[in-house]
C-alpha cells in the first residue's frame, strides 16, 4: 500500500510525530474496545497505515488481536500481517483460520507472501501454502525455497520482461496491463528468448520513445545485477553506492527471476544494524524486549561465561607478578588505568574497523591508520602517566614503567581491534562479534601482561 503524502504544510509531519500518532492509535483503540463500540473500532482502524497498525497490534493482548484483525478491510489486514515483525505475527495467526488466512496471503505480493509464511510455523505454513492456488501460489514456493537473507529471499517475482522486437507502443500497453493490479514501474527488463536478461529500459525512455521505435535501441545494456544467493548486506551495499530503486537478480545462467526494490532494503538495512549493535555487545541477535526473561539469559550466558573466562584469566597474569606486586605495591594503583584504557582504545578502533567493513571500505590499509593514531595516542597518553605516575609516588622509574606500559598498552589494544575484525571476516565470522567484550576482554589480560612485565624487568 503506497502511503499517501501529506495535502498540506500544516498536515506534514514533525519531529517526533510518528510515535506521538501512533500513541493517540493506541489511546483511541483502548478506548473503543473499554466502550466495546466496534463501528467506531471499524472506523478508526480502516483510516490508519498498515505500518502504524503493525505497531498497534504489538500492544493489544490476545482477545483484542483477532477483534481488531477482523475490522479491517480483507486488503488492508492482508497489508498490515506483511509489515508485522515476526513475533508478534505468529501470535495473531495463531487464531486465524487457515482458509481465512489463506485469503490473506494471497491478496499480497508473491515476496511479502512469501515473508510471512516463512515467518510462520512450518505446519501452519504448510497448510496455508497447500490452499494457494493459480500461479502466485508457485510463485510464493520459488521465492520460499531460497535462504530469506539472500536476494532470492529478498526478491519479488513480479516484473515487465520485453523483448527485442517489441515497439515502444507494444511496451507501453503492456506496462498499462500490468500495472492495473501492481505498484510502481521503474524499469522493463530486456530478456531474450532463453529469459536471460540483456538490458532494461527506464520507463522515462519508453514514455519520451516515438511510438514505433524497438525497445532494444532503448536499453541499457550493462545492467547491474547479482545472483539470487548473495547475501542481504552485500545487496544493500549495492544499493547505496549505485543509488538504485530496484535490483535484477539472476540465476546460475543469467536468466531473470526477479527483482529487489528498495522498500526492501531499508528493512535489510535496521535488521543487519541491530544484529551487529547486539553482536558488538556480546548478544544474540534473537534477543526482543519482550522475549522471556529465562530466553534472554541463555542467548547471554555463552558470550558472558567466555568474558568470565578471559577475566579470570588477567587474574592469573596477576598472580603471576604477585612478587613483582608484594615489592612495589604502588603498581596496583594504576592497574585499572592501564586496563581501562586499553580497552576503550580497543573498542574505538574495533568500532571504526567494524563500521568500514559493513560499508565496504575496511582493508589492510586501515590497519596501518590505526596503527598511526595509536602511535599518536599511545605517546601522549604515555607522556601524561608517566607524569601523573612520577608525581603521585614519587619514584621517576615507576612512573616511567607506567607511561611505558599505558603507551604499549594502547598501541596493543588499537592493533588487536583492527586486525580481530578483519581476520574474522577472512575466516568468515561476522565481525561484529569481535567488538565489545570479547576485545575488552582479550585487551585486559594483554595489558596486565605488558604492565607487569614492564614492571618486573625494570624494578
Amino acid at each position: 500500500m503506497t502511503n499517501i503524502p501529506p495535502s498540506s504544510p500544516e498536515e506534514a509531519l514533525a519531529e517526533g510525530e510518528v510515535q506521538e500518532r501512533r500513541e493517540a492509535l493506541r489511546r483511541t483503540v483502548q478506548e473503543a474496545f473499554a466502550a466495546e463500540d466496534l463501528g467506531t473500532l471499524r472506523l478508526i482502524l480502516n483510516d490508519h497505515h498498515p505500518a502504524d497498525l503493525a505497531d498497534l497490534f504489538r500492544h493489544l493482548d490476545d482477545e483484542e488481536q483477532p477483534v481488531a484483525l477482523q475490522a479491517l478491510a480483507e486488503p488492508l489486514a492482508a497489508a498490515v500481517l506483511a509489515e508485522m515483525d515476526a513475533d508478534v505475527l505468529r501470535e495473531v495467526a495463531e487464531d486465524i483460520p487457515a482458509d481465512d488466512l489463506s485469503g490473506l496471503v494471497d491478496e499480497m505480493a508473491p515476496d511479502d507472501a512469501a515473508d510471512v509464511l516463512g515467518d510462520l510455523s512450518e505446519e501452519q505454513s504448510a497448510e496455508v501454502l497447500d490452499l494457494l492456488e493459480g500461479e502466485e501460489a508457485g510463485q510464493v514456493r520459488e521465492l520460499l525455497a531460497h535462504p530469506e537473507d539472500t536476494a532470492g529471499g529478498l526478491m519479488t517475482s513480479r516484473f515487465i520482461a520485453v523483448t527485442e522486437d517489441m515497439s515502444a507502443a507494444q511496451a507501453i500497453e503492456q506496462v498499462r496491463a500490468w500495472a492495473e493490479d501492481e505498484d510502481e514501474v521503474f524499469y522493463l527488463y530486456l530478456i531474450d528468448q532463453e529469459g536471460l536478461l540483456s538490458g532494461l529500459v527506464p520507463l522515462k525512455r519508453l514514455l519520451l520513445a516515438a511510438a514505433d521505435v524497438l525497445v532494444g535501441s532503448l536499453a541499457n545494456r550493462s545492467p547491474i545485477a547479482v545472483r539470487s544467493d548473495m547475501d542481504q548486506e552485500e545487496i544493500a551495499y549495492i544499493f547505496a553506492e549505485y543509488d538504485l530503486l530496484v535490483l535484477p537478480v539472476v540465476d546460475d545462467v543469467g536468466r531473470l527471476v526477479g527483482v529487489v526494490t528498495v522498500d526492501d532494503i531499508f528493512d535489510v538495512l535496521e535488521e543487519e544494524t541491530t544484529e551487529d549493535m547486539y553482536e558488538m555487545a556480546a548478544m544474540s541477535s534473537e534477543e526482543r524486549t519482550d522475549r522471556p526473561a529465562a530466553g534472554v539469559v541463555r542467548l547471554r550466558l555463552p558470550w558472558l561465561l567466555v568474558c568470565l573466562g578471559g577475566t579470570l584469566l588477567a587474574g592469573a597474569v596477576i598472580e603471576g607478578f604477585d612478587d613483582t606486586l608484594s615489592k612495589v605495591i604502588a603498581l596496583s594503583f594504576f592497574v585499572p588505568a592501564v586496563m581501562a584504557m586499553g580497552g576503550n582504545t580497543g573498542i574505538q578502533t574495533a568500532t571504526v574497523t567494524v563500521r568500514s567493513l559493513a560499508i565496504g571500505q575496511g582493508q589492510w590499509g586501515l590497519v596501518s591508520r590505526e596503527l598511526r593514531v595509536a602511535l599518536g595516542l599511545g605517546g601522549i597518553l604515555g607522556v601524561l602517566s608517566w607524569g601523573v605516575a612520577s608525581w603521585w609516588t614519587g619514584d621517576a622509574l615507576l612512573g616511567g614503567c607506567v607511561g611505558a606500559a599505558m603507551g604499549a598498552a594502547v598501541v596493543l589494544a588499537a592493533v588487536m581491534g583492527a586486525v580481530v575484525p578483519l581476520v574474522f571476516r577472512r575466516i568468515g565470522v561476522d565481525p561484529a562479534v569481535a567488538s565489545g567484550p570479547l576485545i575488552t576482554t582479550l585487551n585486559d589480560g594483554l595489558s596486565l601482561l605488558l604492565y607487569f612485565g614492564i614492571a618486573a624487568f625494570f624494578l
